[in-house]
Parts: structure tokens; sequence; C-alpha cells
């Protein structure tokens, strides 16, 4: 018998492979009749000629091919999508199996009736664009963007409102493409409506010249796309809302949208003083940030095609806060027994006004002008006063207690633009760019400062007491040139010339006490004119070959830079510096590698040139109270920054998982570092010097998949920092600085749950972070200021939304901060604990052509239930180690009433564009061929 098992074995093979041989794949490829795009996830279904019964089944894949095994025999292919009128192919696949190009019409005759509902992919990755499907997050009739943004996988919005998405800081929010108050993307998710969101797509946006010429500049900022509902684009919608509660505590926002097609008209406004800087929150914004902050706010929206050869879009925006922020802060000084404790009050009252506007024009097939023009006007009013006690057990002689007050009164205006032109020279790739920008700015500041120093062991007092008027005057202009020739089959050649001139000019006038009491007498020391004239020159050529599977650039830059400081000191003549020249070198490398639109590779290098400031050039005093003085230092180089980026990202679409994973690392030479040293009275003397070495590295890895049972997912990110930190460093005792390196390496782990269905959703997430800093003076045997140092951070939290009956919506964030080795007193171990309860229901209009149903949700919401927060900050250097304790809003509660009012063409309302809140799509009858109530817009 054992002899048969070989046997036995090779004809099991053998049928296997005789009955696998005997199949055959039907393929094709599907596209959308009116688009002629490939269709993804078209539904291919195999069914029986005779009795139509279902055989097997595929999905379209990205290029909207696909390719089924059958036995050989008749069939009836079937190919839908949704939204569009399927079609049927008889297949004989004896004589052929290759049905071709299918193009799908869409479906414009749908019964009013059905209702055709179909999960949809919650992300699509494609190449630099990850594409969130909102109708998979589900969120309340009243919430705003940034609602939406905290429930997608990856996504942070932090106190001060700064929003970032796996790991890289959104730098712009648009709407179908258009800047939406692009300098300010906090606006738009505290304002722009959740419900008007079809598709939130995460991308790395190329500058202008990038998307015109396809060559690929190595400039982008990642960007947050909205793609609007279609039936939201033929309408007006808004919301108006506002809430009050105990403490005095209030907030009030408003925002309509008028939409026809690709016009747009958006105007918004809040005022508040529960820390939503940002405005907006539909009444859910807690305002957690630092200090007490009142805001006011408003600004205008404009998107405008008025032809297919023209375009514009801009803003205008005001924005006024009035913020107080209470601070205490310890802080020790390396290399010395020197400690120092801060207790100070500082109020800032800032009003800006900002218009911003981009005109796109097209004459002809061949050129395209793209004009950038930018205003804004700032008014600020300061005020700080403080207490600052300096001790040394060394030195105990020159302990002392400082009393300081300030204030300023300043204005700002500044005028910039920016043109771009590119004309193509044939239709294979050769062009010409040209780039021309410049700016100015004019500011007037008046201030006074007074400090009195009080020495405990000696009777000795220092008294400063002066005003000033300080103006600032800048302007700078900048020309770009640029030819782009094709080489060969998909290969580009750049050569470009830009050249840029940087003017500042600070006009400080300081003036002291005379004899009877009047600010009449100049004090020198600190009365200056200073003006700095830096010319740049970028000389570059650079080679790009674009392949199906990758593509590359390789280039150099030749970087001189010129740079000369005149100084004017009162009753003495202009004191210029010797124009001082530099040369940079910078090879410029980037390779991607496309395994496919989900899933690649890209490795980049780049190089930048840093000039130091005007006030870092001067030759003088900068600053000085009674005990510290800062100092310029004319010397300084210009630092340059090396820039290496990795990025790898896959999206598996069978398991709908993502992985994604980056390296930053940036390396600087001629780094502009402070640097302070310790004088006579414990006395602080700072200036400016270049140091090479400093480097940052920072490493992170995520993965999101959901699990067997979908409505489960899971997400995790694991972050690696590494800094390294350079400085002079003196000690006490006043012998010669020693350099010191502060490396600081820091691992942490965020792991989150999160469960989503119709009436339940919540996130459960857990958090730690390990920081070690070594300081390279430590193994000298210097004193306990240099000690190494090991801290942890770890908490948790989770938040859920309960769909209750009646339409009552309940949610609760709890969140859990702690730490270990901190200083004593210092130590965190704090809860925040933030819950709301809101009713949704319709508001009754009646009215002779009929009754109009608003929809509202009535909100009653507490902030720091446990009254248990705590406001702490560290922070270690090579130089310092400081901690912060910070004053912040307190516990309190407020009612709010939030108003949704929506017309839209054919009279649909909002809802009939809804997806359902399962992630499902549905597709309803066509809204109808009329204009909407209102009648035409624009």
């Amino acid at each position: 018998m054992k002899r048969n098992i070989p046997l036995l074995l090779f004809l099991c093979i053998f049928f296997q492979l005789s009955a696998q041989s005997q199949t055959v794949n039907i393929t094709g490829t599907v596209f959308d009749d009116g688009t002629k795009e490939e269709i993804e996830l078209a539904s291919i279904r195999v069914l029986n000629a005779k009795d139509s019964a279902y055989v097997t089944g595929a999905a379209t894949n990205a290029k909207g091919k696909f390719s089924v095994a059958v036995k050989p025999g008749n069939y009836l292919v079937h190919v839908s999508f949704l939204g569009y009128l399927e079609q049927y192919f008889p297949v004989n696949t004896r004589t052929k199996t290759a049905i071709g190009n299918v193009y799908l019409k869409e479906d414009g005759i749908l019964l009013s009736e059905a209702t055709v509902e179909a999960k949809a992919p919650e992300i699509i990755i494609k190449g630099d664009t990850t594409e969130y499907n909102a109708a998979a997050y589900k969120v309340q009739e009243s919430a705003v963007l940034g609602d939406l943004i905290k429930k997608i996988p990856g996504a942070e919005i932090d106190s001060e409102g700064k929003i970032t998405v796996n790991g890289k800081d959104i730098s712009k929010i648009l709407v179908d493409g258009k800047e939406f108050f692009s300098e300010d993307p906090k606006t738009a998710s505290e304002n722009l409506p959740a419900k008007m969101v079809e598709k939130l797509q995460v991308l790395d946006q190329k500058s202008d010249m990038a998307q015109i010429t396809g060559f690929d500049d190595g400039e982008e900022q990642t960007v947050i796309n909205l793609v609007v509902k279609q039936g939201m684009k033929e309408g007006i919608m808004g919301t108006v809302s506002g809430g009050y509660g105990n403490k005095d505590r209030y907030e009030a926002n408003g925002f309509v949208n008028i939409a026809r097609g690709d016009n747009r008209l958006s105007a918004l406004g809040n005022f508040n003083n529960n820390n939503n800087a940002g405005g907006g929150g539909g009444g859910r914004g807690w305002g957690n940030n630092r200090g007490l902050t009142e805001t006011t706010m408003g600004g205008v929206n404009v998107a405008m095609e008025p032809s297919k050869k023209f375009k514009y879009d801009g803003d205008v925006q005001y924005r006024g806060t009035d913020n107080t922020v209470e601070t205490t802060s310890n802080t020790s000084y390396k290399r010395s027994d020197v400690l120092e404790d801060k207790t100070s009050a500082q109020n800032s009252i800032n009003k800006n006004m900002n218009g911003r506007f981009k005109f796109e024009w097209t004459p002809d097939s061949l050129t395209n002008i793209i004009f950038r023009p930018n205003i804004s006007y700032s008014k600020s009013n300061q005020f700080s006063m403080g207490y600052s006690e300096r001790t040394s057990v060394s030195r105990p002689n020159d302990n002392f207690l400082t009393d300081s007050e300030s204030s300023s009164d300043g204005h700002t205006l500044r005028l910039d633009g920016n043109l771009l032109i590119n004309r193509k020279l044939n239709s294979k790739g050769r062009s010409v760019t040209v780039e021309l920008s410049g700016g100015l700015s004019d500011g007037d500041t008046d201030g006074i400062t007074y400090s009195k120093t009080n020495y405990f062991n000696r009777d000795s007092t220092s008294i400063q007491d002066q005003v000033y008027n300080q103006k600032n005057n800048n302007y700078n202009w900048r020309a770009r040139l640029s030819y782009l020739e094709p080489i060969g089959r998909n290969n580009f050649l750049e050569l470009a010339y830009d050249i840029r001139n940087t003017h500042s000019e600070t006009d400080k006038k300081t003036y002291e006490k005379d004899a009877s009491g009047k600010y009449t007498v100049i004090a020198e020391d600190y009365t200056r004119n200073t003006k700095n004239d830096f010319l740049n020159q970028n000389i570059s050529l650079n080679f790009q070959a674009r392949r199906q599977k990758y593509n590359y650039t390789v280039g150099m830059e030749l970087n001189p830079s010129r740079s000369q400081t005149s100084v004017v000191e009162p009753g003495e003549k202009e004191n210029k510096d010797r124009a001082r020249n530099f040369v940079n070198f910078a090879p410029r490398l980037e390779f991607n590698y496309l395994w496919d639109k989900r899933h690649n590779l890209r490795i980049r290098y780049s190089g930048q040139t840093n000039q130091a400031s005007t006030d870092q050039l001067f030759d003088g005093v900068l600053s000085q109270s009674a005990t510290d003085t800062t100092r310029g230092n004319p010397n300084l180089k210009p630092s340059f920054e090396h820039r290496l980026n990795i990025r790898y990202q896959k999206y598996i679409q069978e398991k709908t998982s993502t992985i994604m994973g980056f390296a930053d690392v940036r390396y600087t030479t001629n780094a502009i570092a402070s640097i302070s040293r310790f004088g006579e009275g414990n006395s602080r003397n700072t200036t400016y010097e270049n140091i090479d070495g400093n480097m940052t590295g920072r490493l992170m890895f995520m993965y999101n998949t959901p699990l067997r049972n979908k409505r489960f997912s899971i997400n995790s990110r694991t972050s690696g920092n590494y800094n390294r930190d350079n400085t002079f460093i003196s000690a006490h005792d006043g012998s010669d600085p020693q350099k010191n390196t502060a490396n600081t390496y820091n691992i942490g782990e965020n792991l989150g749950l999160k469960f989503n269905s119709d009436k339940f959703q919540f996130n459960i997430r857990g958090n730690i972070s390990y920081e070690k800093t070594l300081n390279s003076l430590s193994s000298s045997g210097q004193d306990e200021s240099l000690k190494n140092t090991e801290i942890y951070n770890y908490g948790g939290g989770g938040d859920f939304s309960w769909y209750l009956p009646y339409n009552f919506v309940l949610e609760s964030d709890l969140t859990y901060f702690s730490n270990s080795g901190y200083a004593g007193g210092y130590q965190e171990n704090s809860w925040l604990w933030n819950a709301s309860l809101a009713k949704e229901f319709n508001i009754k209009i009646k009215r002779e052509s009929g009754a109009i149903n608003l929809p509202a949700t009535l909100r009653f919401k507490i902030y720091d239930i446990l009254q248990d927060q705590s406001n702490i900050s560290r922070n270690d250097n090579s130089n310092t180690l400081t901690y912060s304790t910070y004053n912040t809003i307190s516990s309190y509660f407020m009612v709010g009433l939030t108003i949704r009012f929506q017309s839209f063409k054919g009279g649909a309302k909002s809802s009939d564009m809804d997806g359902s809140d399962s992630g499902r799509r549905r597709y309803g009858p066509p809204g109808g061929g009329g204009r909407g109530p209102g009648g035409p817009m624009f």
C-alpha cells in the first residue's frame, strides 16, 4: 500500500491540474460613458445562460478591468454599478472570452419609490490622495466639519485647532478644489456644515507651477479637499446658532452658503468667550486652550467661474481676539545652580483684517496666468506684568526679585502679490514659465517698559523706565524664469534661475525720564536704525523621468547669497558692514515607485537657505532689562537645512486596510542659535551664533483596519522622534563656555478601537510615550542641572455618540492624563470629562404657499464635569529645563440652539442627498429640471 501512495498523490495532482486547465477567464474593462473614465468596483455577475442561475462574480479594479474564471460554456455576464444602467452580454467561452470595453450610461429614470443601497468603501487611496467616504461616519444634523474630521482614523484636532491627518499638518481646506479661507483651516473646520460633505480627500497639493507644467518642483503642502454633495451645488444653505451658560459663557454663530454649479458665495460670523478662537462648533466646541479668550470674527468667501477661460476665488476676513493668560514657571539653568521662578499675566487684544484672492486666466490652450494678491492690516494692544525671582546657592548676594510691567500699541499694513505666467511651446511638454512676486510691510509700535529689581542680600535697587517708538519697514521682490524641455519619451529637463531681494529696516527710538519726569532723554543703548539687504540667487538644473511604475528627479542647485547690514546709532555716522557673500550647493533627489494607485513609495531630498533676521544681525544691544541683555551678531552666516523625507503607503482594498509609514530627517549647518552666559549679579547676557549639528528626525507607522465584524475597526500609530540641540553654556563661576549637546529620544504608541453603527458609536484609545534626554556634559562630572532625564506620558480615554429614540442624541468624552519623571509639584493625574445631550426637531413655519420645516437642534452641554483639568507643560533643551502651568477656561455648562435652513434646486432638502448613517449610498430620483425657490442666483 505504501508503494501506491506516491502514485495516488501524482494522480490527484494530475487531475487537479487537468481540471484547472479547463477554466477560462472572461475579461473586460468598464467605463463611464459620459466621462470615459474607468469605473472602479463595478459589479460583475456571471449567470448561467439557460436559467440565469448565479455562477460567480467579481468587481472591477482601479483601472476598471475585471477577469472572472469559469468553466467553458454559455453564460450571461451582468455588468452594473450604482446610478448607471445595467448591461448584459451573452458569452460563449468556447469561441470568445473578451467582452472588451463596456460603457455604462447614467440612469436618469429611476422610480421614485425605488431605493438602491450598497455599502460604500470607507477609505480609498489613490496615489497621493486618501479619500474618506463621509457617509461612513455618522454625525449630528448640526455637526460641523471638525466633528467629521475627528471621527476619521488617524485624524486629530488639538486644543489650539491645529488639524493633523496621519501625522501631517493640514495647511489649507478646499471646497470642490477651491480655497476656503485658506490661511486659516481652523475657520473652515469650525464653521462648514458636515452634512454638505460627500467625500473628504487628504492630498499633497503641489505648487501652482507644478500643477500647470506637470514638472514636480518639490514644493507641496498637505490639504483637505471637500467634495460637496451634488444636490447641494444648486441652492442656498445655512445655519444659525447661539448659546448661553453659567459664568456668563456665551457663543453665537452664523453661516450661509449660496451655490450655483461652479459658483459659490459663503459668509460666516461668530462671537464667543469660551475659547473657540475659530468660532463655530455648532454649539459643541469646548475650548480648552491656554488662557481665556473672547473672539469676534466674520468673513466672506467667494469662488466664481464667469467663463471656461477665467475663474477666481478669495476671501475677506476680520478677526478680533481678547486673550488673557496667567503663567507660573520654574526654570533651572544647566551647568549652574541658578533657579528662576516667574509669575506673569498678559492681556493681548488683536484685530486683524485680511484679504486673499486668486485669479486664473487661460486666454488660449497654451497659456496659463495665475495672480495671487493679498492685503492685511493688523492692530494690537499688549499689556503684561510679572514677578521674576532668580536665586543661586553658590552666589546668594546676587539673588534678586524683579517686578516688571510693559505695554504696547501697534499696527502693521502688508501688501504682497504673486504673478505666474506659463506658455506651452509644443504639445510634448516644452514650456516657459515666468514668476514675479513682491511685497511690502509697514509697521509702527509705541510702547512702555518698566522694571524694578531688588537684590535680597545687599542694599541696592535697579530701575528701568522707558518709552519707545519702533518702525518696521520691509519690502521684497522676486523673479523666476524656468524653461522646461522634453527629452525623448517621458523625460524632461528643467533649467531655472531665481533671484530674490529682501530689504528690512528697524528704526527704534527709546527715551528715559529727565529731571522733570518727562521722557525726553534719548536712551542711546536702545536707540538705533538697522537695515539689512539680503540677495539670494538660485540656479538649478533638474532632470525628471516618468515611467508607468516609477518616476524620479535628479538635480543640482547653486545658491549664492549676499548680505549687508548697516546701523545708525545716536550721534554716530552710519556703520555699514562689509557685504558678505556665501555659496551653498544642494543636490535634489526624488524617487517614486508605484506598485499601483494605492501602493507607493516616495523618497525625497532637498535643501534650503535661511537668513538671519535684521535684529539678529545688529551689532549692538537689542534689548536690555535691569538684569538681562541681548546683543546681535553681524557675523552670522545664513543657515542651510538638509531635508530627507520618506513616505510609504498601501491600501488593501479587499480588507479596506491602510498601512502608512513616514520618515523625516532634517540636518542644519550654521544653525542660528541663541547663546546665554551668566555675568555679574546673576545677569544673563545673550547673543546669537552659528552652530553645526542641529538635527531632528521623525518616524511614524500607522495601521488602520476593520475587524471581522465590519462595525469594529482598530487604528494604531507608532512614532519615534529624535532631536539634537547644540549650544554653548557657561558655568556660574565665569569659566569659558562649553558646548553642550542635548540628545532627546522619544517613542510612543497610540492605539484605538472604534465601533460604528446606526444608533451607537464609540471610540476607545490609549497612549503612552517615553522620552529620554542625554546631555553631552553630563558625563563630565558637572552639577545636578546636567543630569540625564527620563519621563513618561501616558493616558487614554474614549468618546461615544448614542442616537436615542425621539431624536435625542447623547454624546460624551472622557480623557485621562498622567506622567512620571516630572519634578515635584508637576506630576499630572487628571481627568477631563465633557458631555452633551441634544434634541433634534423641526421648527414649522406656516406660509400661504405652504409650510416650511427648519431642522433644529437644542443642546445642553457641560465642560469639565469633574473640575479636574490640569495645565502643565515641560520644555527640556540643551540650556534649560522649564516647567510651566497656565490658566484656562474652568468648568461650565451651556444651553444652545442651532437652526438649519436650505433650499436646493427642484425644492430638494439636504436629507434627500444624504447617505444613510451606516455608510450606504442612496440613489433616488433626480431633483427636477426647474429652478428652486428664490429664483436665479448671481
